[in-house]
């Protein structure tokens, strides 16, 4: 999940540029950066979504004024396990990987998801192949 592009956003970006990258690259969220590059936020599509029930639309609003900036994150080494617990607590889809401060991907809960369905694949190929070598 850290090997493919993370797509990212400034936080100058504004809210139809989000949505506009969003939608083209069939993704739920982006991180945002700083002119620094560092990582400051994170929009989603839940932060779109909420911004325009408040009626407060406006899509040339930088997307700074609406982006989640509580960040949670994780590194390499974080287990699966971790990461279900992790969304499933705080309710959301999306967890920056980070290393140093820096941005590294993002895993989603469909990553995670697509994740146990290989491995129970790969249980239920072992079992099969046990049962059948007798």
């Amino acid at each position: 999940m850290s090997k493919r592009k993370c797509y990212t956003l400034t936080e100058a970006d504004t809210v139809r540029v989000a949505s506009q990258n969003l939608h083209e690259k069939k993704i739920g969220s982006m991180p945002v950066l700083d002119k620094n590059q560092n990582v400051v936020g994170i929009i989603s599509e839940r932060d779109l979504s909420q911004f325009i029930y408040a009626e407060r639309f406006n899509s040339n609003l930088p997307i700074s004024q609406i982006m989640t900036k509580e960040l949670v994150t994780c590194d390499l080494n974080t287990s699966v396990t971790e990461l279900m617990n992790e969304m499933t607590e705080k309710k959301i889809r999306h967890i920056l990987i980070m290393e140093d401060k820096k941005l590294l991907g993002i895993v989603s809960i469909g990553d995670v998801v697509n994740h146990l369905i290989d491995k129970i694949k790969e249980e239920n190929k072992s079992l099969k192949d046990y049962i059948n070598s007798y």
